[in-house]
């Protein structure tokens, strides 16, 4: 069993996936809903993201006002506007680092939190070290892509946050809380 890493702050995982688990197609994501990325704006803003490379480029931008700390077996990967790192255990240390030292230089408080931000196999490596989930499922019926890991439902307290029907532009969907039973 490899030993977890102590985590100086909390860490949030924030996921937008399907009935299925399915939160892409290994390059993009499968719907666009724009409510829901001013929601995880807001919500992530003067934080620390560990995404994997293909979520990094899959955005294709560097995400302003955050660390975007991206996780890349590469040794020789760069990409201007993020951190890059080789382990989750850099990714976290890179995390700690970037909340203090702009806490320390910035006017502005910056969150004490880090989040977990995609994909697949990042989810897999840090769900783990989460006690919240913040997840929007979509009402869409694809059933091949990138999943999320499955939940042990007993592990999970689930709040529905808020509801959206579905609209001639936008499938139905839904924000929730999910709070780690301990």
């Amino acid at each position: 069993m490899i030993a977890k890493i102590d985590l100086k702050f909390p860490m949030e995982c924030v996921v937008a996936l399907n009935q299925h688990r399915i939160i892409g197609d290994g390059n993009k994501l499968l719907w666009h809903l724009p409510g829901d990325l001013k929601r995880l704006k807001s919500m992530t803003m003067g934080a620390p993201l560990i995404m994997g490379r293909k979520t990094w480029e899959s955005i294709g931008r560097p995400l302003p006002g955050r660390a975007n700390i991206v996780l890349t077996r590469s040794k020789s990967y760069n990409m201007s506007g993020s951190i890059v790192v080789n382990s989750f255990d850099n990714a976290i240390r890179k995390a700690d680092e970037w909340i203090e030292n702009e806490n320390c230089n910035s006017k502005e408080i910056t969150q004490k939190k880090i989040y977990l931000f995609g994909g697949a196999e990042i989810y897999k490596l840090g769900i783990d070290y989460c006690d919240v989930i913040q997840m929007t499922k979509v009402h869409i019926n694809i059933n091949k892509g990138t999943k999320f890991p499955e939940l042990n439902d007993k592990d999970w307290k689930k709040t529905k946050l808020q509801q959206f029907n579905k609209t001639l532009d936008f499938p139905e969907f839904s924000y929730w809380r999910y709070q780690r039973v301990f």
